[in-house]
């Protein structure tokens, strides 16, 4: 059990020093953490029991250019190499000054987050990556996920500033409030059945995308996706999107929506729509996707739009009533890469089969060993790097048909929305009439600008602490309101 409420009373404090941030995953906690450090009182509100969010779910890491990480393991990168790949990504949508703080900021977030004790010494290239620079913990003993790990690291160095960071849970903030110039002046906020009002100095939204939003923002702005499965908790209901355009905010790319490619299908509960992710960095270590001829049919290691698209394209059901699904196999070291524990946990919870060897696999699902045997072979022929006909060039290990491996079963699942809040490179919430909104700032997935039309792994969680952080210290130094 992790990330319990730290406070369910508020201080009398005034708000000429008072900072409220509603959302408590990764963005909330960097913005409170660097906001107490420049002199605010902060409130975290969160309406949720515990605090974490869909940060505390990642797990393929967070971005960081140069790190002594990638350095150690004879890396060449650059924050060049890493803004032309998140461009790319993006198709070129993306606001470029928020890209550039993006990437010149991504090592001191990586050494933020060591800061508090997060070990981030793994480093892999996931898709849309031109080289390794996606840094998360090396593989321990017991299952866990980077983003668990960093959610409680910060979370304990909350709990250490009781008298300056205050945390209220089951605390849904319903609206902004705004003085006679437009400014936002607090929230109004529902707990235990009654309505309260917070005046704070400046509000920081980081209480993440819509995602789960099914009969709102998805059906407005993606309708195609609103019935897709998806790897979102409930709460990924847009709240803070809607609040801020509710006092002007610009809204940005909302039909901008990521369908991870790798979510888990459960044999057992093979149509449930919230799906469990099947982390990225499974093949960024070597996971191979067949379809159900036992043939692969993409860059395992693509934009993950692509692969997506991949798999909806050259993919059947597998499960009646079900949605187009591929199979993920991983060998040993694959897993060994990965980490024994947590695709041992992955095991436990139904997502993974073991296999003696391909054909026991290819007999169970009806695929004519002789062609998954041919997959396998013609595939192990390009490990030394030669680009295969899908563009792939980069293969962590080869898989013979004779030995033993973990078989999975995922399909696409809407992940991750690109749109939201538009800011600028302060992290202030931008107006639908030019300029920014005063004292109203935004940082994570909720806002918009960064990723463009689709998100690099890793650039999540950066964003997270990247504008979490400059959110934080801005509203620190907002000045004080007048009476």
């Amino acid at each position: 059990v992790f990330f319990p409420s730290t406070f369910n009373m508020l201080s009398e404090h005034t708000q000429t020093t008072r900072v409220v941030v509603v959302g408590g995953g990764l963005a909330g906690l960097s913005a409170a953490i660097e906001a107490e450090r420049a002199g605010a009182h902060v409130v975290i509100l969160d309406k949720e029991a515990r605090l974490g969010g869909n940060s505390a779910k990642a797990t393929s890491g967070i971005n960081g250019v140069p790190t002594e990480w990638q350095a150690k393991a004879g890396i060449h990168d650059t924050v060049d190499f890493f803004k032309a790949d998140t461009i790319k990504s993006g198709d070129g949508l993306n606001l470029l000054p928020l890209v550039d703080v993006l990437v010149h900021d991504s090592k001191d977030a990586v050494d933020f987050l060591t800061s508090f004790g997060v070990d981030l010494s793994e480093v892999s290239r996931c898709g849309g990556h031109g080289v390794p620079r996606t840094h998360r913990a090396k593989p321990t003993q017991k299952p866990m996920n980077i983003g668990m790990e960093i959610i409680s690291k910060m979370l304990a160095a909350v709990n250490a500033k009781k008298e300056t960071i205050e945390v209220l849970t089951q605390a849904k903030v319903t609206s902004l409030l705004t003085d006679l110039t437009g400014a936002v002046s607090g929230v109004k906020y529902e707990k235990d059945g009654q309505e309260h009002t917070l005046p704070s100095r400046a509000v920081i939204l980081t209480c993440g995308g819509y995602s789960a939003d099914r009969a709102g923002f998805l059906r407005q702005h993606a309708p195609h996706l609103e019935n897709v499965p998806t790897t979102n908790g409930p709460f990924a209901t847009g709240d803070g999107v809607r609040m801020g355009a509710a006092v002007g905010a610009h809204l940005l790319h909302m039909d901008k929506v990521q369908v991870h490619p790798t979510a888990f299908i459960n044999p057992a509960d093979p149509n449930n729509p919230t799906k469990f992710l099947a982390a990225e960095a499974l093949r960024a270590v070597g996971g191979v996707m067949l379809n159900s001829n036992g043939r692969r049919f993409t860059n395992e290691l693509g934009r993950r739009d692509h692969t997506s698209d991949a798999i909806l394209r050259s993919c059947t059901p597998l499960f009646p009533q079900g949605t187009p699904a591929s199979f993920l196999i991983l060998n040993a070291a694959a897993v060994s890469a990965f980490g024994e524990a947590a695709v041992g946990f992955y095991t436990s919870k139904g997502f993974f089969q073991q296999f003696e060897h391909s054909r026991a696999f290819a007999e169970k699902y009806g695929i004519d060993p002789a062609v998954l045997a041919q997959t396998l072979e013609t595939y192990n022929k390009n490990v030394d790097g030669t680009p295969d006909e899908f563009g792939k060039d980069f293969f962590p290990t080869k898989i013979s048909p004779d030995e033993a491996i973990h078989v999975s079963i995922i399909t696409p699942a809407v992940h991750y929305t690109m749109g939201g809040l538009e800011i600028d490179p302060h992290a202030k919430v931008m107006s639908t009439q030019h300029g920014a909104i005063p004292r109203l700032y935004g940082a994570g997935e909720l806002t918009a600008g960064i990723h463009g039309q689709n998100r690099l792994a890793g650039n999540s969680l950066l964003e997270c602490v990247v504008f979490g952080r400059i959110a934080g210290r801005n509203a620190a130094h907002e000045q004080p309101q007048q009476d």
